[in-house]
């Protein structure tokens, strides 16, 4: 099914992160319509062809009433999920507390939004593109990490789970799992860090925005490594 993805809306879950500002840019400035969910509307500067709707990802209801927006704007064409959280601990030492904030980040988050895309591209019966930012945490095992690492695997294997059952709608479902983001805050929590390897914030944007495109029809189901 052949999936006209300029014509419709671009949902950026996480739009005011480093990967998700990226995206939002890069999407915006090729003319396309961005909405981003936030808790706090109104706090960035405007910026042409994006529309900020409040939103909590942790709450149902409201990713209900940001379903109804984005379909009052248009077709739901597009979602990135570049939401969640950075936590350290060990397994045997992490509380349910810690455990729960890291699996509401980075699991139900992404989960929630994109199961609400999904059901609005299978209403609309066009297709669509829904990108899931992991990391690459997801497959390499590294000490004290453990919540962080083990809710990022899990979400890959969400997205892989939703390519499989969406694949015959014309709906690609696709990974990108990043490596350490050249951001100030990684900068500061690191300061003697080698950071030869890093990855810019907009090298990652560049990988979601071509598997949002078009040209990315035939991909999906994968886990794309970007630094």
């Amino acid at each position: 099914m052949a999936v006209q993805f300029q014509h419709g809306v671009t949902v950026v879950g996480g739009g005011g992160g480093a990967i998700g500002s990226a995206v939002v840019a890069r999407l915006a400035s090729s003319g396309r319509h961005v909405v981003v969910p936030t808790r706090h509307p109104g706090r960035s500067a405007p910026r042409p062809g994006v529309t900020e709707i409040e939103c909590d990802l942790d709450d149902v209801e409201a990713i209900a009433r940001l379903r109804d927006a984005v379909e009052a704007m248009g077709r739901w064409a597009g979602m990135v999920s570049a939401s969640g959280g950075y936590a350290t601990g060990r397994a045997h030492e992490l509380d349910d507390t810690a455990i729960e904030a890291q699996i509401a980040a980075n699991l139900m988050g992404p989960w929630h939004l994109a199961r609400a895309a999904a059901q609005s591209m299978l209403a609309a019966g066009a297709g669509g593109r829904l990108v899931i930012v992991a990391s690459r945490a997801a497959q390499d095992v590294a000490r004290n990490q453990a919540a962080y690492q083990v809710t990022k695997a899990a979400v890959l294997r969400l997205t892989q789970v939703m390519a499989a059952e969406l694949r015959a709608s014309g709906i690609t479902v696709n990974a990108v799992l990043p490596g350490t983001v050249d951001t100030e805050a990684n900068r500061e929590s690191m300061p003697n860090a080698d950071r030869s390897s890093w990855v810019k914030a907009d090298s990652v944007g560049a990988v979601i925005e071509w598997l949002l495109s078009d040209a990315a029809g035939i991909v999906t189901g994968a886990a794309v490594p970007a630094g």
